[in-house]
């Protein structure tokens, strides 16, 4: 499972504005969370985040949305809401899984905000565990620069190399998963941005 989300800051009081979670086969969850209404943004927040929201860039929209796609290829979620009910709609949501192994990259403030949805790490819905794998560590060990863009990690005729819109949870989720495919069908990445040696 594939993990991402957008926040309002680097700080202990930061607040989640969205989130997304994409499975190796397709099937997707994406949330807004209505209290983002509220938050006072930066204007980094302001430039390149917020006008990749769905909901959260029409001001006016006080209505809770949620929409659920069937079809043969895939399933989606996509939800505006409360977190409390963002909480509950993706327990339902996970619960279709017996095994979860959960990626994100550079999760140390979405992981915490994920897991406070739920009360904590401990209160999570099975069959989720705290334990979530960190993929600018899987490119460290790979010897890459973490910092490389992700883009950059496939092939350039990719579908995901030039397409979507970094900063939106559901996209950056999306490219995460494009990226770990392509390390584990193929042993590596495209990229040759190695890490610096002391």
């Amino acid at each position: 499972m594939f993990f991402d989300s957008e926040f309002t800051a680097l700080t202990q009081s930061a607040r989640l504005l969205s989130l997304a979670l994409v499975d190796e086969n397709g099937r997707t969850f994406y949330a807004e969370c209505m209290e983002a209404k509220t938050y006072t943004l930066d204007p980094w927040l302001q430039q390149h985040v917020l006008p990749h929201m769905q909901w959260l860039t029409q001001p006016d929209n006080q209505a809770t949305f949620r929409h659920d796609a069937l079809s043969t290829a895939q399933q989606s979620t996509w939800i505006f809401d409360t977190e409390p009910h963002i909480a509950a709609a993706l327990t339902e949501w996970l619960s279709v899984y017996d095994d979860i192994e959960m990626w994100a990259d550079c999760p140390a403030y979405d992981w915490v905000l994920f897991c406070q949805l739920f009360g904590g790490s401990l209160h999570l819905p099975a069959p989720l565990t705290y334990i979530v794998h960190d993929f600018s560590t899987l490119l460290t060990l790979q010897q890459i620069d973490p910092l490389t863009p992700r883009q950059q990690l496939l092939p350039a005729h990719s579908m995901m190399a030039d397409a979507g819109q970094p900063h939106n949870a559901l996209y950056d989720a999306q490219l995460l998963k494009a990226c770990f495919t392509h390390w584990q069908t193929h042993g590596r990445f495209v990229s040759q941005c190695t890490v610096k040696k002391p």
